[in-house]
């Protein structure tokens, strides 16, 4: 059966109406007045006006009453179109009668009496109820009304056909959000007809025995020459008419005790008046007449059900998995078994229940959004949204990819199943101006219905745990109204991390009083873990996987760095990262301006699609990108990222930044900042990123959590990152903190180490050929204290010096008695030495950085009979201290750095005092004769080289030269 029957009611008194209309000529077309023109009536079975909401009426008459002017058969003022509203609520059930198909209603009807008046054949189970028609073709003639098979496009059709001339009357189901209403069309009537009246009556229950009498040819149409009857009578039904009337069983649909009474109509469920609108148009003149009646508002309203149920089912009950999730609302029903069968709309001595306005649904603790979700996924814009109608095809509206799950809606009021789609509505952009809202569309245009419901999702900031609100739910009736988001790897929803039974809340509110709430609650297993494993038992484990390294493994060449990170479903969260990388990999920030932190503190307030588009940072901080998978299962969502060069943060001179625009999909979740404080080992100049000085990572965005599962980082500026010199091997270590119990808590956090292995390769490709010169300056005679002056040249291209030995020539020695200051190790480590304690100055000029790396040349406390000697580098922000060992070989001071930094040095410069701070004394006269220091340096790659390099001196030769000549 189809919903046209919903609509016969209205249809037939339309028809009436229309009917009347007809009959009118040009001078005055128009209706009697009050209710001699038009009326409705509801009747109970015992004869008294129906007035309580929500019930089943015995009868629904209208009548239409034409005001005639004029004479003749065929008169200028014939009704052409016909239109009739019906109230919000009043319904005639087609699903619990027969139907009629075009070829048996244009069928004349055969009579055992004589010639019927009647143009149609069509099953006594598809009549509705009767007509009376007053025209001045004859005497006033009933005839029978018929629940049609509709056209396609009408939600329903009814037909009568007085003397052979068809009326038909087309539904129409108007409102597609919420409140909806019912008209009735029938277009270009005959001119045959003049009419003068109509009196149309829709049966309440058209299965009753009471009503054989007048079906099919038990209808009197003309007077039959013997009598009909009918055998039995229903409990609680009207008197059947005499006996002597009717044969028995000649016009019975069937047993009635076989066949229970199921109810057509229905009164709306709420206190409010019932408004019939009617409008018609002639022939003649196109001008409409309407007229309007309004009956007394309905009664006992209270009195109407509200007992809505549901469900709620996870198609999962695995933990820590995608799911897909099922809500059922389940409205008049009665469960039968694990049947459910509707009730208050087909037993008429039941009235009918309310419907819901609004459904507000809290889903379990720990059932959130899942980010794989947005892996490829659209949405649906509002005027998207808008273009929505009972006709477009699939796409014209919302598109496709924004599906993600089905809508189906079930009433007694249809065949079938109107059937459609759940589609993520665009975030903020939506009537909620949400970031998660959803749109629900079905449709049938076969029979021209359209059921549209927008839903707000809200999700708890700190928990994530999930609540949808659906206003505005379809007043038409239904037994099963069903959303599911669809399950897979993108599905929408994650289950809860552990197992156990979660319940799910729901609360409803009723159309007929907004104050009238019902509440549900449904039960939702967890049995198992991920992949059907044991449930997690205790804290999740946590053993985080890296991999990483450079683009080229050639020593000493700049390329691109990568560094991925990865965890499991089962693990625990990543809130932190910190790392240490391996010897002499570093990065050349010379010419590279930092990000300032106005511009790191402004990308926090953007919007992600902002931040992408018109990145804050200045591209010349740029050093790299970022690509990090969000979500559960083997479909992550990924959203893009920047890094950028930062300076000072967190008691680090210098820091890098990581900028997500948290575009998950669809969903701007704005930006993910992350500031990691980069230390230099001032003894190894080894680069290590924090854990004390890098920000926390975050685990939920606006009541999403991310689940961050992979973690890529690209360090791609053309020239930045060097490759060491040594191919020693050495190992990329990443330590990462997993989320314990209570998340954001460092306290209970598990520390994991995940290790890459590194090493470079071709350092014997290297060259190593570094140049060194000694000076002295000043005093060249015994016990004078000249100043030292040390220069180290390395080849451009060569290995990096890794550890070096300088001897003087015995002709120095170190002075004891000048060193009258030497700086603590204490006081070294809390950099508080004292101005005695410095003794020279140091330079060092590298091409990674954009400044010299200078500072003072200290006496340091040491566990050797001699003080250390130690330059204090600074530039940049970046200090290195070198240390060296001071001890005497074979008559000559010696400075041992065993343990240089594998890092390019352009020139290296020492300048050690003279004169009153000199520590250096003149053990002869220097200029007497060539003096040699040695000095063996040992480069990364372990090529080395031993020079003799001679001591540069200022002596005065032309003097030397005259006493020569003297001699």
């Amino acid at each position: 059966m189809s919903p046209r029957r919903a609509l016969s009611a209205a249809g037939a008194l339309a028809v009436v109406a229309a009917t009347l209309l007809l009959a009118a000529p040009a001078q005055g077309f128009s209706l009697l007045p009050g209710a001699e023109g038009f009326s409705v009536e509801a009747l109970t079975d015992e004869g008294i006006t129906a007035n309580q909401a929500g019930m089943h009426p015995y009868s629904l008459t209208a009548q239409v009453n034409f005001a005639l002017a004029g004479s003749g058969p065929y008169t200028d003022g014939d009704v052409r179109n016909l239109h009739l509203d019906l109230p919000q609520g009043l319904l005639e059930n087609p699903t619990v009668v027969g139907s009629c198909s075009p070829e048996q209603f244009q069928t004349p009807r055969l009579s055992p009496f004589q010639e019927s008046a009647s143009g149609e054949s069509c099953p006594i189970e598809s009549q509705v109820g009767v007509v009376q028609v007053r025209s001045s073709l004859g005497p006033p003639r009933t005839f029978g009304v018929f629940n049609l098979i509709p056209v396609p496009g009408a939600a329903a059709q009814l037909g009568f056909s007085p003397f052979g001339r068809p009326i038909v009357l087309t539904t129409h189901l108007h409102g597609s959000e919420g409140e909806y209403n019912l008209s009735l069309d029938a277009q270009d009537i005959s001119q045959q007809f003049n009419l003068q009246g109509l009196k149309l009556t829709l049966w309440g229950n058209p299965w009753l025995v009471g009503h054989d009498n007048e079906r099919g040819n038990c209808l009197n149409e003309v007077n039959p020459s013997e009598p009909f009857g009918v055998e039995g009578q229903l409990e609680g039904e009207p008197p059947a008419p005499p006996a002597e009337s009717y044969k028995p069983g000649t016009c019975s649909i069937g047993d009635p005790k076989a066949l229970p009474p199921r109810a057509s109509l229905t009164l709306p469920p709420s206190c409010v008046p019932m408004e019939f609108t009617l409008g018609a148009t002639s022939w003649q003149q196109p001008e409409t007449i309407a007229r309007t009646v309004r009956t007394p508002a309905l009664q006992d309203c209270d009195l109407s059900p509200f007992e809505p149920t549901s469900l709620v089912q996870l198609n999962s009950e695995r933990a820590s998995s995608p799911a897909g999730l099922t809500f059922s609302l389940l409205v008049d029903q009665l469960r039968l078994s694990d049947n459910y069968t509707p009730t208050g709309r087909l037993l008429p001595k039941v009235r009918a229940p309310s419907p819901a306005k609004r459904a507000t649904v809290t889903l379990p603790e720990g059932v959130t959004i899942n980010p794989s979700v947005g892996a490829g996924l659209g949405v649906c814009t509002q005027a998207q949204y808008g273009a929505e109608t009972v006709s477009s095809p699939p796409g014209a509206g919302c598109p496709n990819e924004s599906k993600i799950g089905d809508f189906t809606v079930e009433s007694p009021l249809f065949d079938r199943a109107i059937e459609g789609s759940l589609f993520l509505a665009a975030p903020f952009e939506n009537p909620f101006h949400s970031l998660i809202a959803v749109y629900l569309v079905a449709k049938a245009p076969d029979r021209g219905v359209l059921i549209k419901v927008a839903g707000e999702l809200r999700a708890d900031p700190v928990t994530g745990r999930l609540t949808a609100s659906f206003d505005n739910l379809p007043q038409l009736p239904y037994t099963d109204l069903r959303i599911h988001f669809r399950e897979g790897q993108r599905s929408p929803l994650a289950t809860p991390s552990s197992c156990g039974t979660f319940p799910s809340d729901v609360e409803f509110v009723a159309w007929r009083d907004p104050s009238l709430v019902e509440r549900a609650s449904s039960a939702i297993p967890i049995a198992s873990g991920v992949g059907g494993g044991p449930c997690p038992a205790g804290l999740a484990p946590f053993a985080p996987v890296a991999k990483g390294g450079t683009s080229s493994s050639n020593a000493g060449s700049y390329t691109p760095f990568y560094l991925r990170l990865s965890r499991g479903d089962t693990e625990q969260e990543i809130t932190s990262y910190s790392a240490t990388f391996p010897p002499g990999l570093l990065g050349k920030i010379a010419g590279i301006p930092y990000c300032p932190d106005s511009a790191i503190a402004a990308a926090a307030t953007m919007t992600g699609v902002a931040e992408r588009d018109r990145p804050s940072c200045p591209a010349a901080s740029l050093i790299g990108h970022t690509y990090s998978g969000y979500g559960l299962g083997s479909v992550l969502a990924y959203a893009p990222g920047n890094l950028y060069l930062a300076g000072p943060y967190r008691g680090s001179s210098l820091s890098v930044v990581a900028i997500d625009s948290a575009l998950v999909g669809p969903f701007d979740l704005g930006v993910v900042v992350v500031r990691s404080a980069i230390r230099i080992d001032p003894q190894t100049a080894q680069a290590s990123i924090d854990a004390t000085g890098t920000d926390p990572i975050p685990h939920i965005i606006d009541g999403i959590p991310i689940h961050l599962r992979d973690v890529r980082a690209y360090i791609d500026r053309p020239d930045f990152t060097l490759n060491p010199t040594s191919c020693a091997p050495s190992t990329l270590a990443s330590a990462l903190n997993g989320s314990g119990a209570r998340f954001g808590d460092p306290a209970d956090d598990t520390l994991a180490t995940a290790t890459v292995p590194f090493q470079a390769f071709n350092c014997g490709s290297l060259g190593f050929k570094p140049r060194i010169d000694l000076a002295l300056k000043g005093g060249t005679r015994r016990g004078q204290h000249p100043s030292l002056r040390v220069e180290v040249k390395p080849h451009p291209g060569d290995a990096n010096v890794g550890s070096a030995q300088v001897t003087l020539p015995p002709s120095l020695f170190l002075d004891q008695a000048r060193i009258k200051t030497i700086c603590t190790r204490t006081q070294f480590a809390a950099h508080n030495c004292l101005p005695q304690s410095v003794y020279g100055h140091a330079r060092a000029l590298t091409p990674l950085l954009g400044v010299p790396m200078e500072g003072p040349v200290y006496l340091r406390s040491s566990d050797n009979t001699l003080p250390d000697l130690v330059f204090a580098l600074k530039g940049q922000g970046i200090e290195i201290d070198l240390a060296g060992r001071i001890d005497s070989v074979k008559g000559g001071i010696r400075g041992s750095f065993e343990t240089i930094p594998d890092a390019p040095v352009s020139s290296f410069e020492l300048e050690m005092d003279g004169g009153k701070r000199g520590i250096l004394v003149d053990a002869a006269n220097l200029c007497a004769e060539a003096q040699r220091g040695t000095a063996r340096l040992i480069g990364h790659n372990n090529r080395g080289v031993l020079l003799h390099p001679q001591l540069k001196l200022s002596c005065k030769r032309h003097k030397a030269k005259r006493k020569a000549g003297k001699g």
